[in-house]
């Protein structure tokens, strides 16, 4: 999504808006007396959304969490900043953190975490890396990203749709990247299997060190990283058949 002001991650070739969202928007219609933080539903109902309206809410959204912080943020103040009625939030969203999440899947739609024409498997495995662990500490969506996964510790809702709605549209999206990128380099066909594995081992460490220092990866570990991780995978193939 666009932002006012801030670093904006650009939207993934071939997938706008419209089209990529698709039936993952979150379109229930709402009781206004509902809690400002109820568990997020994804189902799609009610009259169409302006486009410019969904953008101003997105927005707005994503603005008062960095500006004001998760609980300090209200649906209220979404719509005031947004230039949007309440009521018409509520027929879109069920609440704040089924705005955030609308933010955080547009968010991630992002095509610098892969390069178009990688000169080495490695090269293509550093980029994606080092993209990621700079979204994660230096990035409004890493921001969103572990705001919700905070708020998705207390509520199973939340979690399964960030999870199962969100994220495993990435995950999908990054496997694919992975097993066209070793394919072409190596000429051999990847299994779903051994995708999934090197994503593990790839982006663990990176989400690890921004949680646990809020710094990204340096430019040494994150080549030392890469060139471990496949060659340990030269060394033991995947025996999963390849999907």
């Amino acid at each position: 999504m666009c932002r006012s002001s801030r670093p904006v991650l650009a939207d993934r070739p071939g997938t706008g808006a419209a089209t990529r969202r698709g039936g993952h928007a979150i379109n229930a219609p709402h009781d206004t007396r509902q809690p400002a933080d109820a568990p997020a539903a994804r189902t799609r109902s009610g009259p169409r959304r302006s486009e410019a309206a969904r953008v101003a809410v997105l927005r707005a959204a994503d603005d008062l969490l960095m500006d004001v912080g998760f609980h300090a943020m209200t649906v209220s103040a979404i719509a005031e900043r947004a230039g949007v009625a309440k009521q018409t939030i509520y027929r879109w969203w069920r609440s704040k953190v089924a705005i955030l999440l609308d933010v955080l899947e547009e968010d991630l739609h992002d095509k610098a975490s892969w390069p178009d024409l990688p000169d080495s498997a490695q090269a293509a495995l550093e980029q994606h890396v080092t993209h990621l662990s700079r979204v994660f500490t230096q990035s409004p969506t890493g921001h969103v990203l572990f705001v919700l996964i905070g708020h998705a510790l207390h509520d199973p809702t939340t979690a399964a749709v960030l999870r199962d709605q969100v994220l495993d549209r990435q995950r999908q999206y990054d496997r694919a990247h992975v097993r066209q990128t070793l394919a072409s380099l190596r000429r051999a066909t990847v299994s779903r299997t051994e995708a999934d594995q090197l994503l593990d081992l790839l982006v663990g460490p990176a989400f690890h060190r921004a949680f646990t220092t809020g710094q990204p990866l340096d430019p040494r570990f994150v080549e030392r990283l890469t060139a471990t991780v496949l060659a340990r995978r030269r060394e033991v193939p995947s025996a999963a058949p390849s999907l």
